[in-house]
């Protein structure tokens, strides 16, 4: 049945919403348990291509050399099947921004779809080298998710419509969206009480691509490290400046925004936060990318 609030927690229902939908679904063995930590609430869905045809749901739900997985919550591959890999947060979207999500927490508030293709190019024509068993999964899914979530089609979007401007991302190449979220809409049918739009608010100026979590690494976590521990020495003065985004980086970052009024305390330094700070942007290779595209 369609939600009139929004959801919170991590999205255990979607292997059954998706096989109720008519989907060849695939269970990745430990699904359930697989994340980075539990999504905040769920705003909508994104969809990726992985720029390759051949992309397995091993390679999504195991990560690479440079970004553990999960990359997605699920996976779609060329002949329509679905497989999920993970009910907990992905790293699939990273800096970006989009109306009604809260800048650069889409990985928080999105589920994941990579579709194993290439994306053919950045001006292909809708649907260029995507087959229909891999189209018609990708709009089932959705539609599914949507549908479960009490969501209109407007809920889903592409990762170049969330990173366009702040990564140069593409995808889902070869997907005109607004063709998408119709074909969605035609198949989600009607809902009367759809959940509310949240309203996040504005970016902070110069602040608005900082992402800054557990695990990151770089230069900017550097700058971090050091404008805590010099400047709130009684809280983080043992921080170790090691560029590394862990543990005690984290506990120093909540203990900053518990101090501060109108944080949310969850570890994570966003615009909010690091305009709080006040913290000197360095440069732009520290940010994480959005991964697996």
């Amino acid at each position: 049945m369609p939600r009139t609030s929004r959801w919170t927690g991590d999205p255990v229902w979607i292997a059954d919403v998706l096989r109720a939908e008519g989907v060849d679904l695939v269970e990745y063995p430990g699904w359930r348990g697989r994340g980075h930590g539990d999504f905040e609430d769920i705003r909508g869905v994104m969809v990726h291509h992985t720029g390759s045809d051949y992309a397995t749901a091993a390679s999504i739900a195991n990560g690479r050399p440079d970004l553990d997985g999960p990359l997605s919550q699920l996976h779609i591959a060329r002949d329509g099947t679905v497989t999920v890999v993970a009910a907990g947060v992905a790293w699939h979207a990273g800096v970006g921004m989009y109306p009604w999500l809260p800048t650069n927490m889409g990985n928080w508030h999105l589920i994941g779809i990579e579709c194993a293709n290439s994306g053919t190019s950045i001006s292909a024509p809708h649907r260029r080298s995507w087959p229909d068993a891999q189209y018609l999964a990708l709009v089932r899914c959705c539609a599914a998710l949507n549908r479960r979530l009490g969501q209109t089609s407007s809920r889903t979007i592409g990762h170049k419509e969330y990173a366009g401007r702040a990564q140069g991302k593409w995808d889902p190449g070869a997907i005109d969206m607004d063709t998408l979220r119709a074909d969605i809409e035609a198949r989600i049918g009607t809902i009367t009480d759809t959940a509310p739009t949240p309203r996040p608010p504005v970016p902070v100026g110069g602040y608005a691509d900082v992402l800054m979590f557990r695990g990151v690494e770089g230069p900017q976590v550097a700058e971090l490290q050091r404008r805590l521990k010099y400047a709130y020495a009684s809280y983080a003065g043992d921080l170790v400046v090691d560029g590394v985004y862990g543990p005690q980086t984290e506990a120093a970052v909540r203990e900053f925004q518990r101090r501060t009024a109108g944080l949310k305390v969850d570890g994570i330094v966003g615009p909010a936060t690091a305009a709080a700070l006040r913290l000197t942007i360095v440069t732009p290779a520290a940010l994480p990318d959005s991964r697996a595209v």
